[in-house]
């Protein structure tokens, strides 16, 4: 009867570790899925503050534009540049301007696409994390049951040897 019992003991004492590290394992999963969630709520408020810089560029830039070319036309007047030279260089310059916020366009473009790109990984990251999770859940639930239906047969196994032992002995 004490080979039986160790034998329950070291399968009792394998169940117990394997729901321990069951235990840990969604755990982690719960600190990952926080974290996820707070890697979220960055991204979203980063696209926002990134629309907000957007907003304000294209407003100093209007603004910019505006005070450059009156600059440009005093100090073309000052220095007696004729009209002619004068919309020669203000062209150059809007063209300079204009293939700078071209630049500044595109680089927000690309921006904006990474952006997209990370949220769309990071929500299959979420959603994969979730699946793992419920597995988890699933097999935690699954060994508890076959835990408890394991517990049963044995005390079961171990009533009927003890009754056996009981008839041989008496």
């Amino acid at each position: 009867m004490t080979q039986s019992s160790d034998r329950l003991d070291r399968m009792e004492a394998l169940l117990a570790t394997t729901i321990e590290g069951l235990a840990r394992t969604e755990a982690n999963l719960a600190r990952t899925e926080k974290i996820t969630e707070s890697n979220a709520r960055a991204i979203e408020s980063w696209g926002s503050r990134i629309e907000e810089v957007q907003i304000d560029t294209e407003e100093a830039t209007s603004s910019t534009r505006a005070d450059l070319a009156v600059r440009i036309e005093d100090n073309a007047h000052n220095q007696g540049i004729d009209r002619v030279r004068f919309d020669q260089l203000h062209e150059e310059h809007s063209k300079r301007f204009t293939n700078l916020l071209e630049e500044a366009r595109v680089d927000r473009q690309r921006s904006e696409q990474l952006h997209a790109e990370h949220s769309q990984r990071f929500d299959v990251f979420l959603a994969e994390a979730r699946a793992d999770r419920a597995e988890m859940r699933a097999a935690r639930e699954a060994n508890a049951t076959e835990h408890r239906a394991f517990t049963q047969n044995i005390q079961t196994l171990l009533a009927e040897i003890a009754r056996l032992w009981q008839r041989v002995a008496g």
